[in-house]
């Protein structure tokens, strides 16, 4: 944890974070990267993910970018600790409004089972692109968020309707809407319900996976405009996947670029964008230009 070490306000780190899907073999960490591709050409594995190193600090949003492929989404679904890691660690600390430490670093990776998923439901919120993926299509808005509540630790019902109630006025959505089922909402509309549910913990780290993508351009602007004055007014850490350079650049203070499971750059958005360095992170660059 040394290189972690020196970015005092971090809440949540990655260290040589790695998953591969197959056996593996002798030849995987040679004939594989960034410019080779991800697939061994020996034993078949797939490299989704290589020694990835970040540090987020508390109350940023970090950004990761790169085209289909690239390993992000995995990524954002290890930091969810819904897929293993094969190696490295993914440390958390829990730190006060102040950024001083409350307890020691924990590795997320270590817990079993049981502790993984009430750090999840306490600690975790994550928006997926599909609103089915984050929501319960059954349940109503508030149930929806009664879910993510209970599964938290709250009992009282009267306090849950009353968090989905302040939640939904967060998120701009009618709370009069509050028993409407999620069928009834437009896209934008249930990317905002799926926001209100994964806030409802007070989560330390909001993940957002691709969550303008399929938008209209107009709803797409009023979703992001929605998470910017989410982590203004809460000061939320956010860790941002998105293959649109133009949401990172809105949203994200920093970012890393993936290609073939490697982070081939990371560093402040702004200067990445103005002055690529990686010949990879030049072209996606172009191609918005």
């Amino acid at each position: 944890m040394q290189e972690i070490s020196t970015t005092k306000r971090w809440v949540l780190a990655a260290e040589q974070l790695t998953k591969r899907y197959g056996a593996g073999c002798s030849y995987c960490e040679t004939l594989t990267g960034p410019e080779r591709g991800n697939r061994c050409p020996v034993c078949g594995t797939v490299t989704a993910c290589a020694n990835i190193n970040f540090a987020l600090e508390q109350g940023e949003i970090l950004g990761i970018v790169g085209e289909s492929g690239s390993g992000k989404s995995t990524l954002m679904q290890m930091v969810n600790l819904v897929v293993s890691a094969e190696s490295g660690a993914l440390w958390y600390r829990e730190v006060d409004t102040a950024g001083q430490l409350v307890d020691e670093p924990m590795n997320l990776l270590t817990l079993d089972r049981y502790a993984r998923r009430t750090f999840r439901n306490q600690r975790l919120g994550i928006v997926y692109q599909r609103p089915e993926l984050g929501l319960n299509m059954k349940f109503t808005v508030g149930g929806n968020v009664a879910e993510k509540l209970l599964l938290a630790g709250w009992r009282n019902v009267g306090q849950i309707r009353q968090r989905a109630s302040e939640l939904m006025h967060l998120t701009e959505l009618p709370t009069e809407r509050i028993d409407d089922d999620p069928h009834m909402f437009s896209g934008g509309m249930l990317q905002r319900v799926q926001i209100s549910k994964a806030l409802s913990s007070n989560p330390a780290v909001l993940l957002l996976d691709e969550v303008t993508s399929g938008l209209d351009v107009s709803v797409q602007a009023r979703v992001l405009d929605l998470i910017k004055h989410i982590q203004w007014e809460l000061k939320i850490t956010m860790l941002l996947v998105s293959h649109d350079l133009g949401v990172i650049k809105q949203l994200a203070g920093r970012t890393m670029v993936m290609k073939n499971g490697w982070v081939v750059e990371s560093g402040l958005t702004d200067q990445i964008l103005e002055d690529p360095q990686h010949p990879y992170t030049q072209l996606l660059v172009s191609s918005v230009l």
